[in-house]
């Protein structure tokens, strides 16, 4: 179709819809009269039912089948009907018509409903009707009589009728044909011309014109065509004039371009300096924070020493605020231990390569909570996992620290009778608190509890080191090193964690796993 000419294209269209009104002006036709001869069909079926009925009410009554055969065999008068019965009341055949095949028999019993033979009915289906309708001897039934009409004598005469419907579609469409190819000729020849004198145009030809031949649309469509031509050779003059230009800028521009380019690569070099002065300034840091950590701990643990000594010999030469500042001073020096342990262990994170392997987390938080069953027990904590867990690829030490410290505290900053902690992963993708990561950042995990809350205004600073949010001694005490330990873990993990508080209505943190970054930097922990 998309290669014949507008001569042809407007001939197969005005074929094709006059083909289409014509098919589907005989289909509506032919379903016409098909349903006319059915209802007719069933409409004579049920008079002859009834006029057999009245006919053989007397061969029931004295019980002379022979008779009753007789009015059947009437029957063969009318070619549609294929068989004939009539019934005793409880439905016995009494006397039969039978035709020719399977239709033409009748039942061995009267139709049925509800256990009972049915008096008066009519069904139409697998291509026969069939009515049935009682025998009335006085003013009581004493039989059925029942009647079946082969619909295919419908068929035969749809046969004929449909052939003669053909014949005169096929003349319809033939004079269609022929008026067609003349009157295509008024539309079709503008047409070609303008398109011949297109093609001239588009190989450079601006000075060919069109002639109308008519005052119609197409003659108009001629018109601006030649317009367009003329203001085409108008402006192809002046874009030949401004190429010289254009080409001088284009040049101008390329040559700005390239010194940009050259700056761009430029400043990217020095970022890329910077940051990697950055990342060895931070690991310089590291390594301080963990060798100066390190270094610190003999000398303190001395003082402490050396004052639990001075405490225990000399305690009966002190006098009260002597022992006072002396049990101030190893509180002191414990407390400072812990702080430097904690940054040892903060250090040690970020230091020690991930041991990366096919992590069960099922099975971590299970191992996890058995080995804090004592703990949960003595305060009546109760720590549920929601939802099954997945297996990730992860650090499986790390990854216990990471549910460890999150299942503690919402144990310990909890002032609920029953504590409890619950423990689930969200599909990809899932919106969790006031986020939604994308899916390739994989399952969303989350650790939520019921106790004392968190307020908005300190949410940006819980996961900073040493940050506490209540007295040092509250609430179990600690250094308030635990959350920023679990940042470092998920964000090495490559994730990202985060909460969803209120003040009275516990905490959850969300947190996701995608896999390690860095599984291959940093350095071996060289002991402690």
């Amino acid at each position: 179709m998309s290669r014949l000419r507008i001569r042809g294209k407007l001939l197969a269209i005005v074929m094709a819809a006059t083909a289409s009104a014509l098919l589907l002006a005989g289909a509506v036709l032919l379903g016409a009269e098909w349903l006319r001869g059915r209802r007719e069909l069933v409409r004579d079926l049920e008079a002859l039912a009834t006029i057999v009925a009245d006919q053989t009410s007397a061969s029931l009554a004295f019980e002379d089948p022979g008779s009753a055969a007789e009015v059947l065999r009437s029957l063969r008068a009318k070619q549609h009907v294929a068989a004939g019965c009539v019934y005793r009341l409880d439905g016995r055949r009494f006397a039969s018509y039978s035709g020719r095949g399977e239709v033409g028999r009748c039942p061995e019993r009267a139709p049925r409903q509800g256990g009972q033979p049915s008096l008066t009915g009519q069904r139409i289906a697998g291509g026969v009707a069939e009515q049935w309708v009682p025998v009335i001897a006085g003013d009581h039934p004493v039989g059925i009589v029942f009647l079946r009409s082969d619909l295919r004598y419908l068929a035969r005469g749809l046969r004929l009728q449909a052939l003669a419907l053909a014949g005169a579609l096929l003349l319809a469409a033939l004079a269609a044909l022929l008026l067609s190819l003349r009157l295509q000729r008024i539309i079709a020849a503008p047409l070609e011309e303008l398109a011949d004198a297109a093609t001239l145009a588009s190989e450079g030809d601006y000075t060919v014109r069109v002639t109308p031949k008519s005052e119609d649309e197409i003659a108009q469509l001629g018109d601006n065509f030649n317009r367009m031509l003329a203001q085409i050779q108008q402006r192809d003059d002046a874009l030949l004039a401004a190429k010289g230009a254009l080409e001088l800028r284009v040049e101008e521009r390329t040559r700005a371009l390239a010194e940009e380019l050259r700056e761009r690569r430029r400043a990217e070099a020095e970022l890329e300096k910077k940051n990697r002065d950055l990342e060895a300034s931070n690991r310089e840091l590291d390594d301080f924070a963990y060798v100066a950590s390190h270094d610190l701990k003999e000398p303190l643990r001395g003082i402490h020493n050396y004052a639990g000594f001075l405490l225990e010999d000399y305690q009966d030469r002190l006098d009260e605020p002597g022992r006072e500042k002396l049990q101030t001073l190893m509180r002191l020096t414990g407390r400072m231990e812990s702080l430097i342990d904690t940054l040892l262990h903060f250090s040690r994170v970020g230091r020690v390569d991930l041991a990366v392997s096919d992590v069960d987390l099922g099975q971590v938080v299970a191992e996890l909570l058995d080995s804090l069953r004592p703990g949960l027990a003595e305060a009546k904590a109760e720590v549920r996992v929601a939802t099954p867990l997945p297996v990730v690829r992860a650090d499986r030490a790390r990854v216990d620290e990471v549910f460890r410290d999150l299942i503690v505290n919402g144990v310990k900053y909890n002032v609920s009778a029953n504590p409890s902690v619950e423990i689930g992963a969200l599909p990809p993708g899932s919106r969790a608190g006031s986020e939604t990561p994308p899916p390739e950042a994989g399952p969303v995990f989350f650790v939520r509890d019921n106790g004392i809350g968190i307020p908005e205004r300190h949410q940006g600073v819980i996961f900073d080191i040493f940050k506490r949010l209540h007295g040092r001694d509250a609430y179990g005490g600690g250094t308030g090193a635990g959350l920023t330990i679990v940042k470092k873990v998920v964000e090495r993990h490559g994730g990202r964690i985060w909460l969803q508080s209120a003040p009275g209505e516990g905490t959850t943190f969300f947190f996701t796993l995608p896999g390690p970054v860095d599984a291959a930097r940093g350095r071996r922990d060289e002991g402690a």
